[in-house]
């Protein structure tokens, strides 16, 4: 949160020097007016950071050109939506509190004092730090197994990386000092234990059925028991798992 709050921060001081050029110009400088302007810029793209990273996610500029307009039209959409607001500030302000005049009572004033193009610039710039912020959560993600804001595992294979919902997987069973994710998709090894691991996916769903695996409930066709209490879990996939009365 402190890099993104230092970003914004310098985009705001950005626009308020492009602003204060803009007004200089026009002999009607107003430093009150681009105090409003920051403080609304400031607390706009705070407030919507959250959500530029779940668009980023959505529609990642480098996956197509279509997602490059795309985020083009959301990236003005945002600096549009601020600039509308910081304008209705400033008019208010302006015209009741402070009583002079604004260069910006018009929205091309208004988009040259706030500056359109620097708050274009700010979004996409948000944008990537915040997706990069993720995609580095990920590795560490690779790492400790935990899930993924969404509910998504992490995997990878062959230096690709995958996310898999949880639906996915039909068991898990240990091997070594790694597990090994046998899903839909394929087998996927991760180094780390099975019980830390059944920790990150819902317990009503997954269970542990055996020291060595973690089987999706959802999956169980039949159980077949064995006199001494241990049996063998049938899956509707195929599977045949050792289940121990242990884990009963």
């Amino acid at each position: 949160m402190p890099k993104r709050i230092s970003l914004i921060t310098v985009f705001v001081l950005l626009n308020m020097g492009v602003g204060r050029m803009f007004q200089e110009s026009t002999g009607l400088a107003c430093f009150s007016e681009l105090s409003i302007l920051a403080i609304t810029s400031f607390c706009f793209w705070n407030a919507s950071a959250q959500q530029i990273k779940k668009w980023g996610h959505k529609w990642m500029v480098n996956a197509s050109g279509k997602n490059i307009l795309i985020q083009s039209g959301l990236g003005l959409s945002a600096s549009a939506i601020n600039i509308v607001i910081g304008q209705v500030l400033v008019v208010f302000l302006m015209s009741t509190v402070y009583q002079c005049t604004s260069p910006s009572f018009n929205f091309l004033n208004a988009s040259l004092t706030n500056n359109i193009a620097v708050n274009l610039l700010c979004y996409f710039l948000l944008m990537f730090f915040l997706v990069e912020t993720k995609k580095e959560g990920t590795s560490i993600v690779s790492q400790n197994g935990s899930l993924e804001d969404d509910g998504r595992v992490s995997v990878s294979k062959k230096g690709s990386q995958f996310l898999l919902h949880p639906e996915e997987i039909i068991y898990v069973e240990t091997s070594n000092n790694c597990i090994v994710l046998h899903t839909k998709k394929g087998k996927f090894v991760k180094y780390q234990s099975l019980k830390s691991f059944s920790q990150k996916l819902c317990p009503k769903t997954f269970k542990r059925v055996h020291r060595s695996y973690l089987v999706n409930l959802d999956l169980i066709e039949r159980i077949q028991k064995n006199h001494n209490g241990d049996g063998v879990l049938h899956l509707k996939t195929g599977h045949n798992l050792k289940f121990s009365r242990t884990y009963i």
